[in-house]
């Protein structure tokens, strides 16, 4: 007998279908991207480095910024996939990154930003569920 295929569990399992997804075209490179949800974890990376740019005494104002930028372009490697939902670049990459991050890549960040449902939000949904 045939194992039975569970459909919903595949997809529940897929990591491509595990996330909110907007396709975004963008005029300076002449192509059109899709941003994802943040994982959790680097969402959390970012919330931490950021809350913690507030507590940074005795830290440089280059230091703060470097730390910063490191994480947003984190964040970006993490949230930018190529229309086949494959990621556009990998962890490994992130000093070439890092050299050439711009406005660009910062409102795409800003933009993945906006695919995060709030607490707020949630918790409206979950009370429209009961």
């Amino acid at each position: 007998m045939a194992k039975k295929v569970n459909k919903l569990r595949d997809i529940a399992l897929n990591p491509a279908q595990s996330f909110r997804t907007k396709k975004v075209a963008v005029a300076e490179w002449g192509v059109d991207v899709v941003l994802r949800e943040p994982s959790v974890s680097i969402w959390l990376k970012w919330l931490k480095e950021h809350r913690d740019l507030g507590d940074s005494e005795g830290v440089s104002t280059e230091e703060t910024v470097q730390r910063n930028l490191e994480t947003d372009v984190e964040f970006l490697i993490n949230v930018l996939l190529e229309e086949d939902l494959s990621p556009v670049f990998t962890p490994e990459d992130k000093p070439e990154v890092l050299k050439i991050y711009g406005p660009v890549h910062a409102r795409l960040v800003h933009q993945a930003f906006e695919l995060i449902t709030s607490t707020n939000e949630a918790e409206k949904k979950s009370e429209n569920l009961h």
